[in-house]
């Protein structure tokens, strides 16, 4: 299947001598820098053969992104101007820092509406923005339950929520999976939890019959 930015990257940067977790941490700063400046135009990673389902029209996750995104925002102009005219190099700190943590926000956010979950005839693929991505091999699925019913804590071993905001959706593993996070973090993983905007038809894409 076609990769994605962040997949391509590492994908170059694997046939280069740079170590794994520094390549991860490369290519995890490198593409949130993409999805702020670059991906305007761009639709949601959708390729060939997959279907693609969302996760971020629902819930008030990217809601909350965009407000602090536009708090950062305000500050950086409020610092610039309070501190401009009397400390210069303080004003040229705050500036980056500020500048820098707009970019960060703006790229994390892109990447939850230009990443969606994808669902092929083999296998699920779990992207959550740039925070978590794990490869679900279709026969790797135990179950899948859908509702606002009792889901594990966050904490609970070997327990992930892969995406932003409330889970609807909770999928059981017939085997543990190794999810991986941004800058090469990583969870072994036997159940997932998905905060959907269509768990119902997101269900029935994963059922037997649909593969």
């Amino acid at each position: 299947m076609e990769l994605d930015v962040p997949e391509r990257i590492l994908g170059v940067l694997a046939q280069t001598a740079v170590p794994a977790r520094a390549a991860r941490i490369f290519a995890t700063e490198s593409s949130i820098l993409y999805y702020a400046l670059a991906a305007w135009r761009r639709k949601p990673f959708t390729p060939a053969g997959a279907r693609a389902f969302s996760y971020h029209k629902q819930n008030a996750s990217l809601a909350i992104l965009y407000a602090v995104l536009g708090t950062a925002i305000v500050e950086l102009a409020a610092l610039e101007l309070l501190l401009r005219a009397h400390h210069r190099v303080a004003a040229n700190v705050f500036l980056v820092v500020d500048a820098l943590a707009v970019l960060w926000i703006l790229g994390y956010a892109r990447a939850v509406q230009l990443r969606p979950i994808l669902v092929t005839r083999d296998t699920l693929f779990v992207r959550g923005g740039m925070q978590w991505s794990v490869d679900v091999p279709r026969s790797a699925i135990e179950s899948i339950a859908v509702g606002h019913g009792k889901f594990p804590a966050k904490r609970t071993p070997e327990y992930l929520r892969a995406t932003m905001g409330q889970p609807n959706v909770l999928i059981a593993l017939t085997r543990p999976l190794v999810a991986t996070g941004a800058y090469g973090l990583t969870r072994r993983v036997t159940r997932l939890g998905l905060s959907m905007d269509d768990p119902n038809t997101f269900s029935l894409a994963l059922s037997p019959t649909a593969a």
